[in-house]
């Protein structure tokens, strides 16, 4: 019998910054991931902070870093923008960063867990395209983290697209593009 994507679990999709305290949450549970685990923090998510740290410092409208949380901890984080982009109609909303926290990505998690967050990451920003005041866009650029992603996120592209949901979905190198209705 195949898995099944579990629909049961607590999901919350959170905006990450320093002045609220969602940053050093996010920053603790990680740490203590990597402590069960034994990885160094630092040496396991220092490039990737790095690259947001400005993000995270002051919140500003049209770009952010959000944390999935799965039943309580961290399970991703990756950093989202809209902006304008050639041969686009409109702005379109990247996302960019995906980095899985170390329980995910260190330890043997099944591929339908490791699809959970995927998928839940997806559902989370297709959601900010509909429904934020500041991320709200018609265009969608979702960059995968592995090329082993392709082919999940081309079949799940094609289903949808049997759905009619959306104008477009389809996948070109690293990135899912998907265009609204």
């Amino acid at each position: 019998m195949a898995d099944v994507i579990e629909t049961d679990r607590t999901t919350q999709f959170v905006r990450l910054l320093k002045e609220n305290g969602t940053w050093q949450e996010f920053e603790a549970d990680w740490r203590a991931q990597c402590d069960a685990i034994g990885e160094d923090f630092e040496f396991y998510a220092g490039s990737t902070i790095a690259v947001v740290g400005d993000l995270i410092s002051s919140e500003q409208k049209n770009a952010g870093v959000f944390g999935l949380k799965i039943d309580g901890s961290y399970a991703a984080m990756c950093q989202i923008n809209r902006a304008g982009l050639p041969k686009y109609d409109s702005p379109v909303l990247r996302t960019r960063f995906m980095t899985l926290a170390p329980d995910y990505d260190l330890t043997d998690k099944s591929s339908t867990e490791y699809g959970n967050v995927l998928v839940s990451l997806l559902f989370e920003v297709v959601k900010l395209a509909i429904t934020d005041d500041g991320l709200g866009s018609k265009h969608i650029k979702f960059h995968l983290p592995s090329p082993q992603d392709v082919p999940f996120f081309s079949a799940l592209g094609r289903h949808i697209k049997e759905r009619d949901v959306f104008a477009s979905i389809e996948t070109r190198g690293m990135w899912l593009y998907i265009t609204r209705k």
